[in-house]
């Protein structure tokens, strides 16, 4: 309920609000509309000044200096607006009355006969099922954004509406959320909708005096790896990759796997030996890629040496498990601490996992330009970023158009110092992760670590600095992926809550990237895929599961016979 700008002198704070936390952020949760708030902790601590009555003025002169200058009374009128704070005496659950009820997105339920079962899973909180009897699945099919709950209380009993709303939009379940304007008004203009509709909360839940997760740091390392403990998990539900979702023969790759088609695609351009092949993967996951690559390689006559140097010991046992009986060799350590010997492979694979290796955030103005644009690099002062700022001077990277402040992809590069000096003569490597060309990274804070996007045009010109020749792609187009198929799209709380439901039914449903014929030939005979709610589907490069392939890039480059 958007309430009025302007706030009354004497507030309470909300009975009905939940707080959550990931990276050093805090979220509040309005548990009656669904309402969702990122904050800093300590306007927890404000907003908990209010739990008995209290006035708004008295509080403010307490709070004046807490934040940096900021008026405390902005954010009064802010938790008043958002229904956080209210009157004494006003009676919350009457407020959702002239509100609509949408269905949240990434829901997941099934029908059987007049009633319904909801399904969740949000983060990594437990599966829980909601049941809804006949009169409540009624009500649940009138929940269309459009009727106003004044009016369904009209038709159904106003108690049992009022409980199921509190039942269903609380972030314990998150299956409905309320708006004072409906779903047609945005019909012509969906960015005017707000963006708690289609928002969900899958942190894990946080009070005052709670640990923080660590928040998004000035430095990005590779430390997360070191400690995977569930290889499978990892990939399943923490951190799934395109190449994971592929890893099975796919029908937008023809009945390849994505390793075969990534053989096939080196093939077509002329990069493979005639005869023996030296492979070397960096980073390998749990080895699907390597055991498809190997077996394709294989089927081609050639004499495969294939070596995988992996940081996690959890994910190198995988990798030996699965490519057991191939000439595959698990080496286990940091690639960017690892001595191989130069000229000495044909062929080298980092698949998805530049964007996990150390980097770090600088300023422009320590480097001499402008914060907002403008100005020259110092080379005096570029020195002082350290190894930072040699390999800037070293590779030719430029600066002048980052942001303020800019991330430098430290480990990318150092990455391709070494890629320069292991490849031979005629050797490719393929560097694949989500990215632009030209954009510079953004740290991604959805993970339980912090990941950044990567810059191809730096990587490229690295490449360019060492005498290498190479080409910017999409993943997509390099494996020739069919982009006009329909995939599932789920976020990994709706995945988890789906497989849940397949599992009650009988049906093992692992993750992989979803056609709807997939999905039919998995679930049939055991579950109708007309009963279930809400399967979403959108053409395939745009998302497939939580991934946007066409994010997805490709650096191909060769090093020179003469080098």
């Amino acid at each position: 309920m958007i309430q009025g700008n302007a706030s009354p002198e004497v507030l309470r704070r909300s009975r009905h609000l939940s707080t959550f936390a990931h990276q050093g952020a805090v979220y509040l949760y309005h548990d009656l509309y669904g309402y969702l708030l990122q904050m800093s902790p300590d306007l927890i601590a404000f907003l908990a000044a209010f739990e008995a009555p209290s006035n708004a003025t008295e509080v403010c002169t307490r709070f004046a200096d807490a934040f940096d200058g900021q008026p405390p009374q902005q954010f009064v009128d802010i938790f008043y607006q958002h229904a956080c704070l209210m009157e004494p005496d006003d009676d919350e659950v009457a407020g959702i009355w002239p509100m609509i009820a949408f269905k949240a997105k990434w829901n997941v339920w099934r029908r059987h006969g007049d009633r319904l079962t909801l399904w969740t899973a949000w983060g990594d909180r437990p599966v829980t099922t909601v049941e809804l009897g006949a009169a409540e699945t009624v009500m649940w099919d009138a929940f269309d954004g459009e009727i106003r709950l004044n009016e369904l209380r009209a038709k159904h009993d106003g108690k049992k509406l009022a409980a199921l709303v509190q039942r269903l939009a609380h972030s314990d379940v998150q299956a409905i959320k309320l708006s004072a304007f409906p779903a047609s008004m945005f019909a012509k203009r969906p960015s005017m909708a707000p963006r708690y509709l289609g928002s969900t909360m899958p942190y894990r839940s946080w009070k005052p005096g709670d640990p923080l997760d660590t928040p998004a740091r000035d430095v990005v390392t590779d430390d997360y790896y070191r400690d995977v403990a569930d290889a499978d998990a990892q990939f399943d539900h923490r951190e799934t990759t395109l190449s994971h979702l592929l890893r099975e023969p796919h029908p937008a790759l023809r009945g390849r796997t994505y390793g075969a088609a990534l053989v096939d695609a080196l093939a077509a351009q002329g990069r493979l030996p005639t005869r023996a092949i030296r492979v070397l993967e960096i980073g390998a996951g749990l080895g699907f890629v390597a055991r498809a690559a190997c077996e394709a390689l294989v089927a081609r006559g050639l004499e495969v040496t294939y070596t995988i140097q992996e940081i996690a010991p959890a994910l190198a046992a995988a990798q030996r498990a699965r490519t057991a009986g191939l000439p595959v060799t698990v080496r286990e350590g940091d690639v960017l601490a690892t001595d191989l010997p130069s000229d000495s492979f044909d062929l080298i694979i980092a698949n998805e996992m530049v964007g996990d290796l150390p980097a770090e955030q600088h300023s422009r103005t320590a480097v001499g330009m402008d914060a907002d644009g403008g100005g020259e690099v110092d080379p005096a002062k570029l020195a002082t970023l350290g190894r930072a700022g040699e390999l800037v001077a070293e590779l030719g990277i430029h600066l002048t158009d980052a942001p303020e402040p800019f991330y430098l992809l430290t480990g990318a590069l150092e990455l391709m110092l070494r890629v320069t000096r292991w490849l031979a003569p005629d050797g490719t490597a393929v560097i694949t992760e989500f990215g632009e060309r030209m954009m510079w990274p953004r740290l991604s804070t959805h993970l339980d670590h912090p990941e950044l996007s990567t810059h191809f045009g730096h990587l490229l010109q690295a490449a360019y600095a060492k005498h290498l020749t190479g080409t910017i792609d999409f993943v997509m187009d390099l494996i020739d992926m069919d982009r006009t198929l329909q995939g599932l799209a789920t976020t990994r709380s709706h995945f988890r809550a789906l497989r849940a439901l397949a599992a009650d039914a009988g049906v093992d449903l692992p993750k992989i990237g979803y056609t709807p014929e997939l999905l039919a030939a998995r679930c049939a005979g055991k579950l109708d895929l007309a009963e279930i709610g809400e399967l979403r589907w959108d053409k395939i490069e745009d998302r497939l599961m939580g991934l946007v392939p066409h994010e997805f890039k490709a650096l191909v480059v060769r090093k020179p016979s003469g080098n």
